[in-house]
């Protein structure tokens, strides 16, 4: 039912089985992967690979340097670029994430928040939260992917306020907008 998805993300898993994934959908518009410090470690060659198949990877800092050698984020996403996709997104966790792309750079903060109640989920709310939006205006370019990291931002700051997906049970696309209007405002000067 899902071979014709248009925008495919390859979940965290190993790069084998998201070739495989991949290799059964028809024509996607996008594709984007994530992966974590076990892959990178033990099936480096085949998430290597695997780069030249994507648009895109989602990757955290300390995974990001891992994976590069580099522990200068810049540098490091760049170097991942050479290896094929035309996007890297970098989560920084608490500080924000970063866009690095053959435009440049594009950073944004976390979204600020009193009290954080359960981090886990948050990198796969984030690609979540980026997906749905790119899925929904149909567009993959530059402002877009920079728009797409701000509802990433901001669907990841409300999984982190409770435990599992009690928040997302709570919650509707106008809380996101409500909330996306509000870090716009933060980060506007």
């Amino acid at each position: 039912a899902f071979r014709d998805s248009r925008y495919v993300f390859l979940a965290n898993c190993s790069p084998r089985l998201q070739k495989m994934v991949l290799s059964q959908v028809h024509k996607p518009r996008l594709v984007v992967c994530d992966t974590m410090n076990f892959y990178i470690a033990n099936e480096r060659d085949g998430l290597v690979e695997l780069l030249g198949m994507v648009d895109g990877i989602v990757i955290n800092d300390a995974e990001a340097v891992q994976f590069t050698g580099s522990h200068n984020l810049v540098r490091a996403g760049r170097a991942i670029l050479q290896m094929g996709p035309a996007f890297v997104v970098i989560k920084k966790g608490e500080h924000g994430s970063m866009l690095i792309d053959r435009e440049g750079v594009f950073c944004l903060p976390a979204f600020p928040l009193e009290d954080v109640v359960d981090p886990t989920g948050a990198g796969d709310s984030f690609a979540g939260g980026m997906m749905g939006y790119l899925a929904k205006i149909g567009k993959t370019d530059p402002p877009a992917l920079r728009r797409a990291l701000a509802y990433a931002t901001v669907v990841a700051s409300f999984n982190v306020q409770g435990f599992s997906l009690s928040v997302f049970q709570k919650i509707g696309l106008p809380d996101i907008a409500a909330r996306f209007r509000q870090f716009r405002k933060m980060i506007r000067f």
